[in-house]
């Protein structure tokens, strides 16, 4: 049997293939706002709206849980996440240490704290016939 090719979900979201991966965001030369997933342009409102001022930055791959819930049924389509039958996971909001508040599935539903530390990683949100698709997900430390 041969191992299916993983791929990120989407290209440019997290380093990938990485031993230690990290968020893709994009960040403001001119003002400094930090915007994940990257843009083109700065999200800042009052900030001018000018593509060589945005460069691409890698996010610190730990963060603080802000929050969290279990998601209890399964999102409708075309949202996918396995393993079939479904089975409840955990969803936190990780505050990264560029002040961002990034969204993710956890790893563990169990003996989670708010203001603990996580760990971005990846892992298979679902998977077809030929690929696996590959996430970002937040660990426990």
């Amino acid at each position: 049997m041969t191992a299916k090719k993983q791929v990120p979900i989407i290209e440019g979201l997290f380093t990938w293939p990485s031993d230690k991966p990290q968020l893709i965001a994009s960040r403001c030369k001119k003002c400094g706002t930090v915007t994940f997933p990257k843009a083109a342009f700065c999200a800042n409102p009052s900030c001018e709206k000018v593509r060589e001022n945005v460069e691409q930055i890698k996010l610190s791959n730990k963060g603080k849980l802000w929050t969290w819930t279990v998601q209890q049924y399964a999102p409708p389509a075309p949202f996918r996440k396995e393993p079939l039958p479904f089975q409840p996971y955990a969803i936190g909001m990780v505050d990264t240490e560029e002040g961002l508040r990034v969204l993710g599935i956890l790893t563990s539903n169990d003996n989670l704290k708010i203001g603990m530390t996580l760990e971005m990683t990846t892992g298979k949100l679902y998977e077809d016939a030929e690929k696996e698709y590959i996430t970002w997900m937040w660990k426990p430390v």
